[in-house]
């Protein structure tokens, strides 16, 4: 009997950690069906609508998808390298100086155009106009320098365009005095 007397002494602390222990269970199995509910949900979110798909053949379609994608972006990226590229070439810098040519004229109808890329390379355009007669020049423009004289309207107009930053949609225009 004593072995009885030991058992029933601690049948109560073996009955109260069994009990514990299924309550511990119990919250481990509530939280993991809730993580599981979640996980189904986010499945389901990925699946397209009305097809259900078993999971390895929804994740296999996931890889794939997502490796297309990976060398998609990789093609993306070879593209915009190449588009930076050309467009260091591009005028992107735009300068616009209005002044009256000739005494006899007003309104600032000539003025001196400065195209530039990104290096200061391009064009400077100036139109004279007076009453009775026109003239248009171009001169090329290398590091915002020109190898042709250069009149201070054509200066100014490629100062402007110079301090103007890389892609400035349009130009402001200075007037002359």
């Amino acid at each position: 009997m004593p072995g009885q007397m030991l058992w029933s002494a601690w049948l109560p602390a073996i009955a109260a950690g069994a009990v514990g222990g299924c309550v511990v269970l119990f919250a481990w199995v509530l939280w993991l069906s809730v993580r599981l509910q979640r996980l189904h949900r986010l499945l389901q979110q990925l699946a397209p609508r009305g097809a259900e798909q078993p999971l390895d053949q929804l994740l296999e379609r996931l890889l794939i998808k997502q490796e297309e994608n990976r060398t998609y972006l990789a093609a993306l990226e070879g593209r915009v390298d190449r588009l930076q590229l050309l467009l260091q070439g591009c005028f992107q810098r735009a300068g616009l100086v209005r002044f009256d040519a000739f005494h006899d004229t007003a309104g600032q109808q000539s003025f001196a155009l400065a195209l530039l890329d990104n290096r200061g390379n391009g064009v400077v355009i100036t139109s004279l106009f007076g009453r009775s007669e026109s003239r248009c020049y171009a001169k090329p423009i290398a590091g915002g320098n020109s190898s042709y004289p250069l009149s201070d309207e054509e200066r100014a107009a490629i100062r402007q365009a110079m301090e103007q930053p890389i892609g400035h949609q349009e130009a402001s225009v200075r007037h002359a005095h």
